[in-house]
Parts: C-alpha cells; sequence; structure tokens
C-alpha cells in the first residue's frame, strides 16, 4: 500500500491534470506563514481553523453529513458568506465532473498534503465543498501538526477568554495524533506575554505527548521587544524537548539571568538569522551536538558573530549568507577563530567580510559551495583573499545576474581555484563554461557543467 501511494505522489502532476486546477481554487485566500528560514507552516488558514476546532469538539461523534445528494454549486451557495467567493461556482462545477467522487479520502489527504508544499491551504473550500474533502482535510492529521502562536493568533483571542486560546491549542493537538509537530513562536507584540501561558503548558500535557512530538521550533523574536518578554516566556516551554531536531532563530534576544533552554538531547540542525548573542548558561550542552548550522545577517556582521559559531564543535555542514546587497562590515575586531575540525561542506551565500571568512579553520573540508544572494552578490573575492581553504571540490553554481553586481567573478573564481591547491573538480553552470575554461587550461582540475 506505502509503494502505491508513492507512485500515486510520484505521478501525481501528470497522471492527474486536474491537481492545479484544484490548487487554484483553494488558493484564494492562502496564507503563507513561512519565516525568513524557509521554514514553511502546514497549518491552515487561522480563523478557519479555530471555528473548525470549536465545532468539532462540540460535534464530535454526534455529528454526520446528510445522504442527500445535492449538486456542489447548490451546496456552496448554501453555505454562510463568510466562506463564499467568486471562485466557488468554478470550484462546483469542478466538482461536478466527478473526478474526486473517484478518489478515495486517503489519496485526497495525500493530494492536499502535496499542495501544502509551498504553503497552507486555506479551509473555506475544502470544507464546504464536497465530503470527500470535508473529510480530507479534517481527518487528516498532518495538515493540524503546525502550532502557530503568532500575530494572528493573539489578534483573535485577544479580546476573548483564555481558556479559549488553550482549548484550540488542545484541538490542534488533539487532531494531530501522533505525528511529529512543529512550534512557531512570534513575540512581536507585549500581548504575548498574556495569551501564550494556556497554549504552551497544553503542550506539557500528558494527555496530547505535545513536548514528545515537537521536532520543530520555530522563534522570531519581533523588531521592538525587549529581553524581558523573552524571560517571561521561555519559563512556559517544557523543561525538555526529546524530539526536537530542528531549531530556528530570528533576531532572537537571549534572556536575562537566570533562564534555560529546554533540554534537546537529539537537536541535529541550527538556523539562526540577526542573532548577536550568545549566553552559554542559556543554552547548555545543547549545541554541543549539533551537525548543521544555517548563519546570516541582513548587512551588518558582529564581533560576537564569532563566538557564536565556535559552540558549534561537531558542524559538519556549515551555511554563512547575507541577505543585503553590497560589501558590509564586521562591527568590531573578531578576537576568535572557530575551529571545525570535523566539517565537511562549507555553504557561502552572499557577500561576507573578509574578518569573518578569515577566523574560519576547517582542515577537514571536502566541498565548498559559493552561492549568490538575491541580489546577486557572491564571496568569491573575499574568499580567495581571506579563507584558507582545502577542499577538493568546489561548486560555483552562479545565475547570470552575478556579472552585474560582480564583473569580474571569472577572475576572482579563477585566483580561488589557484589557491585551493588539493581541488580535484569545480562544478559551475552552463554560461560560465567558456570562461572556466579558459584559465582551467594545462590544469589537472576536472571541470562538470551544469
Amino acid at each position: 500500500m506505502q509503494f502505491e501511494i508513492r507512485a500515486c505522489l510520484d505521478n501525481l502532476e501528470s497522471t492527474f491534470k486536474h491537481v492545479q486546477d484544484l490548487y487554484n481554487f483553494t488558493n484564494n485566500g492562502l496564507e503563507r506563514t513561512s519565516t525568513f528560514m524557509s521554514s514553511v507552516s502546514t497549518s491552515t488558514l487561522l480563523t478557519a481553523r479555530i471555528k473548525l476546532a470549536g465545532w468539532l469538539e462540540r460535534r464530535e461523534g454526534t455529528w454526520k453529513l446528510s445522504s442527500r445528494r445535492t449538486s456542489s454549486t447548490m451546496r456552496l451557495q448554501q453555505r454562510d458568506s463568510v466562506f463564499m467567493s467568486q471562485t466557488d461556482v468554478q470550484l462546483g462545477d469542478f466538482l461536478d465532473t466527478g473526478h474526486l467522487s473517484r478518489m478515495t479520502s486517503g489519496i485526497l489527504s495525500k493530494i492536499l498534503c502535496h499542495l501544502c508544499s509551498d504553503g497552507p491551504l486555506a479551509l473555506r473550500h475544502l470544507l464546504f465543498a464536497s465530503k470527500g474533502l470535508y473529510y480530507a482535510a479534517v481527518n487528516d492529521a498532518s495538515l493540524w501538526t503546525t502550532l502557530s502562536f503568532d500575530g494572528a493568533f493573539f489578534e483573535h483571542f485577544w479580546d476573548r477568554p483564555v481558556e479559549q486560546a488553550k482549548r484550540f491549542t488542545e484541538q490542534c493537538l488533539h487532531r494531530s495524533g501522533s505525528l511529529p509537530l512543529c512550534i512557531r513562536i512570534v513575540l512581536d507584540s507585549q500581548v504575548a506575554r498574556y495569551m501564550l501561558p494556556g497554549p504552551l503548558r497544553a503542550l506539557s500535557n500528558a494527555k496530547y505527548r505535545g513536548s514528545e512530538r515537537c521536532t520543530s521550533l520555530v522563534w522570531d523574536h519581533g523588531m521592538g521587544v525587549g529581553h524581558e518578554l523573552v524571560t517571561q516566556v521561555m519559563p512556559l516551554l517544557p523543561k525538555k524537548l526529546p524530539s526536537l531536531r530542528h531549531l530556528s532563530l530570528i533576531n532572537f534576544l537571549n534572556p536575562e539571568e537566570g533562564t534555560q533552554f529546554p533540554n534537546c538531547p537529539v537537536l541535529e540542525e541550527v538556523e539562526m538569522f540577526s542573532c548577536y548573542e550568545y549566553d552559554h548558561s542559556f543554552w547548555g550542552t545543547n549545541l554541543a551536538q549539533v551537525t548543521t548550522t544555517s548563519f546570516g545577517n541582513s548587512n551588518s556582521w558582529q564581533v560576537s558573530d564569532t563566538a557564536i559559531l565556535s559552540q558549534f564543535p561537531a558542524l559538519q555542514d556549515l551555511t554563512l549568507f547575507t541577505t543585503g546587497s553590497g560589501p558590509v562590515r564586521v562591527r568590531g575586531k573578531p578576537n576568535i577563530a572557530p575551529r571545525f575540525e570535523r566539517l565537511q561542506a562549507l555553504r557561502v551565500r552572499g557577500y561576507l567580510p573578509p574578518e569573518i571568512l578569515t577566523n574560519l579553520v576547517a582542515p577537514a573540508l571536502k566541498a565548498l559551495h559559493i552561492e549568490a544572494n538575491d541580489s546577486g552578490w557572491t564571496s568569491t573575492s573575499t574568499l580567495h583573499d581571506s579563507f584558507n581553504s582545502l577542499c577538493l571540490h568546489l561548486y560555483s553554481l552562479l545565475p547570470e545576474r552575478v556579472t552585474h553586481a560582480e564583473p569580474q567573478w571569472a577572475t576572482n573564481l579563477s585566483m580561488l581555484v589557484q589557491k585551493c591547491t588539493r581541488i580535484e573538480t569545480l562544478f559551475v553552470s552552463k554560461w560560465m563554461e567558456e570562461e572556466c575554461m579558459s584559465f582551467l587550461g594545462g590544469s589537472n582540475v576536472v571541470l562538470h557543467v551544469l
């Protein structure tokens, strides 16, 4: 059965020609909750989810869909106007074609999960269009596995009893079954201190095993919110997150002294963006076993960045990135040289200041990846000036927009290749082939064009 489902998903785009139509219809009101670190939420439109959760809590076990046959268009027109849109009639016509009626609820659930890969689908069309879509949305636990405590959550429950926020969280935990959970906490308002105690304590409820099932935690510290809010919210988290493997921190501020992050014995991957502080007593030994890290800033880098990076001694895969355009500088002079004895792959995206690269030591490095950010900037020039690379494989699969930001990219790449005395292979994009062939003439480096 698993093989059949896998085969169905692999051929979904080609064999089910109406999948894109279904996506377009349900996509009206699409709410994306992805963070800067590309951690995409699979939770659905908050207002509809809250209504549904309360409804299910009251009706579960007593309510059944009517067996009376009516057209899909008629059913849609009979619903409350809050769920209606200009695409509803089109969706009704689509459902009347019978394509969905021949599909089992299990396959429909797989299709919905497939469509959610780029962002959560709004519930209003799925719940009120047909029986099949209703059951697929309500009964598929994977559509309830992300708990997002953000601005939309706080705004909805602000003028309501706090107990309602807790009950909604419990319904999501219940509907998610035994699947792994992703928890998103966005502290962009002081309201969080009043709204989060109930929902976060629900994670520790043994009935739902929320803290045990949490495998991903995204913490986004909004601008203008100080240390004191983190100090108040952090104790609300479970003391231990035994299954947490992925942690994303955005604009994170360390809390005041005396607070400690939950124990995460299997933490593998950490993503940090614009995090300028590090407190060893707060993190404990959580970072010691991390093997994959992505660390970056928007424009400026800090002296403390090298100190933070030095707390990941077991890294095997490291990504350093800058999102801004143009050369950036380090505020202060770094005095710590992070040493990564086990680092196998280093990815450098955007322009990194030479002070950061000069202080990195990676004697076992095998692969160096040079990547352009959205502005077309790379670190090719600073790498050949400041980084002592012993890599075997160099990947420079760059887009053509790099030529506008760095007209001397070929010269810089040539100098970097010459500096990498152990290099065996160079991977480049198709448009870079001619320039690379010219400076590789007579060398033993094998060129791969992708």
